[in-house]
């Protein structure tokens, strides 16, 4: 596998280097390419990957060399991973957390095991088809969850089953990961060069137990820093002034545990990850998550671009009938798979088959599993298999905003399968269907309503929704605040509100109310114009200083604004009338006298 930290990123002289030059190509093209595939309201990662074969070697041949982008593609895929353990948030899956997971491992199981004879059609040998199997199990959680959360749909019990079995997968995925050094022996084509362990002369079983071991104590070893020392660090970096200094001690850490499982021979994907996941069980996380994110994102777009450079454009037309009738199959196999697995853990067959069909295309961690599997230490998955795999990939990743948008009204038209109702012993199952909704008994939801700011102005609003009956989420900045009101049971989040990932974090797009209590204008301006966004019907109340920022708010989408100078002129109107009304009549009364 090649090292993390290459000897030369952004060296315009000397090899290897990243040129300037590839860099645009690539962001330039992926970025009019985005334009058009979200004006066809097609998702994002295809339009990387296309972008990736029109431009490279395969296509137009703009840039004749893809190891000139492997560096910057390296550090993207570890930002990517450290973002995707930053977004595992269990408590979606609080309602049942075992029969949920339960059902995710079923679909995960099937699906694999329903892909592998599949997959030594393409594969000539039984470790290419295991990876190949494993990477096309995975789904892409980022598109999927982004279409449920806009659809509002990730709380119904389809909407938690999906998420579930994402979930599953992408653990899975971290396994794969791990599990491709092993394959690799088995085929024969491992190259243990970039472990920074020696090659042994121990017997095959023996040197795989070593290095094992060795991997186990590096894995131990990370949990107890990301557990223990991580968080501490982090709380002594939020209080200081500014965002810097948590951004750089968590993006060390992701790069640092990355170089870590590197060097024992595990991809460097496993560690960024670990430490992401490690992470999200603290109250920095959906602060982290929006501080990578931008830069996240504009990696990616490199990453995924340089994959879909590893598609040759004439060999991809020439096996379309393969690429259309593998994604044919793809869909119909994860979808049935899925859909026998949720309705053996309990569900109705119509469920099961509505989120077979959410999560019935490969995603981004098939990507990546792929991509590993090609690098230089393992080199499992041939050229002509690659392209046929990422172009099937492409494919089913296109077509996914239309599954998802049919799947309810499928689904429902499909003769009703019921749930299975009773077990071995004869007993009624209880399924997973029974889960309790997020709704309270008596069926009316309660007002939601997020607060920014918990300063005095910020206690007395929420103090007064919470007293009638709102749910209310607070999002805060000091993080002594945050410890303090999370120890007495408030629902708190640390994090900057102008940020998308923190208003998403807080369920702005379930949210009734948005109150903006925060004295810093431009972070009420920009969170006015980023919740609008993110859910069109939010009502929301800003507070400002000035008539003027007032009105700037007001166009920014909010709908109702206090102005404090405004507030101050009407305190002081009624202080003058009650103070001092009286004392004034008395003297105009006296004065009226005189004059009489």
């Amino acid at each position: 596998m090649h090292p993390v930290f290459p000897p030369s990123l952004l060296a315009i002289g000397g090899e290897p280097a990243l040129e300037i030059r590839d860099l645009l190509i690539i962001l330039a093209a992926a970025g009019v390419v985005a334009l058009i595939l979200s004006r066809l309201r097609l998702a994002i990662i295809p339009a990387y990957l296309v972008t990736g074969a029109l431009i490279g070697p395969g296509g137009l041949q703009w840039i004749e060399s893809p190891e000139n982008v492997r560096a910057i593609s390296d550090l993207a895929l570890t930002l990517l991973l450290f973002g995707i353990g930053l977004h595992m948030d269990l408590s979606v899956l609080r309602h049942d957390l075992r029969r949920l997971v339960t059902a995710g491992c079923a679909a995960v199981l099937f699906t694999f095991v329903a892909l592998l004879p599949f997959s030594h059609v393409l594969a000539d040998d039984t470790p290419t088809a295991i990876a190949v199997a494993m990477a096309m199990t995975m789904s892409s959680t980022a598109v999927v969850l982004r279409i449920l959360q806009q659809r509002r749909e990730l709380q119904d019990t389809a909407g938690r089953l999906a998420f579930a079995t994402l979930i599953v997968q992408d653990l899975a995925a971290i396994a794969a990961l791990m599990l491709l050094p092993p394959l690799a022996r088995w085929q024969g084509t491992f190259s243990p060069e970039a472990a920074l362990v020696e090659p042994s002369s121990l017997p095959p079983l023996l040197d795989l137990a070593r290095s094992g071991a060795l991997a186990a104590a590096v894995i131990a070893l990370l949990v107890l820093i990301g557990r223990f020392v991580m968080p501490r660090l982090l709380l002594e970096a939020a209080r200081q002034r500014g965002g810097e200094a948590m951004i750089v001690v968590a993006t060390a850490a992701a790069l640092g545990a990355a170089a870590a499982t590197s060097f024992v021979g595990i991809s460097p994907a496993l560690g960024a990850f670990l430490v992401g996941f490690l992470l999200s069980n603290t109250p920095f996380r959906h602060h982290l998550s929006g501080q990578i994110g931008t830069l996240r994102d504009l990696f990616s777009a490199v990453f995924f671009t340089a994959i879909g450079m590893a598609i040759v454009l004439t060999e991809a037309f020439q096996s379309l009938p393969v690429i259309l009738l593998g994604a044919g199959i793809l869909l119909v196999i994860k979808t049935l798979a899925i859909a026998l697995a949720l309705w053996l853990s309990g569900t109705t067959g119509n469920t099961g088959v509505g989120v077979g069909l959410v999560l019935s295309q490969s995603g981004e961690f098939g990507l990546i599993i792929l991509s590993a599997a090609r690098a230089d230490q393992i080199m499992l998955v041939p050229d002509d298999v690659n392209t046929i795999l990422i172009a099937t990939i492409i494919l089913t990743l296109m077509v996914t905003p239309s599954l998802i948008t049919w799947s309810n009204a499928i689904a429902c038209r499909l003769p009703q399968i019921p749930q299975l109702q009773r077990s071995l012993s004869g007993k009624r199952m209880e399924t997973i269907d029974d889960l309790p909704a997020s709704v309270p008994v008596d069926g009316v939801a309660p007002t939601r309503v997020i607060v920014a700011g918990y300063g005095l102005v910020g206690r007395v609003v929420a103090d007064s929704l919470m007293n009638d009956g709102a749910e209310v989420t607070i999002v805060e900045l000091n993080p002594e605040t945050v410890h303090r009101q999370r120890k007495l049971g408030r629902r708190i989040i640390y994090g900057d509100i102008a940020n998308a990932d923190v208003l998403e974090s807080a369920h702005a797009h379930e949210a009734d109310a948005l109150i903006l209590t925060i004295p810093d204008e431009q972070r009420v301006l920009q969170a006015c114009h980023v919740a609008r966004s993110e859910n069109p019907d939010i009502f929301i109340i800003a507070r400002t200083g000035f008539v003027g920022k007032g009105m700037e708010a007001s166009g920014l989408g909010a709908n109702a604004v206090v102005v404090e100078e405004l507030a101050t002129a009407q305190a002081m109107e009624r202080e003058v009338a009650e103070r001092l009304g009286g004392i004034l009549k008395k003297e105009a009364d006296s004065r009226k006298g005189d004059g009489a």
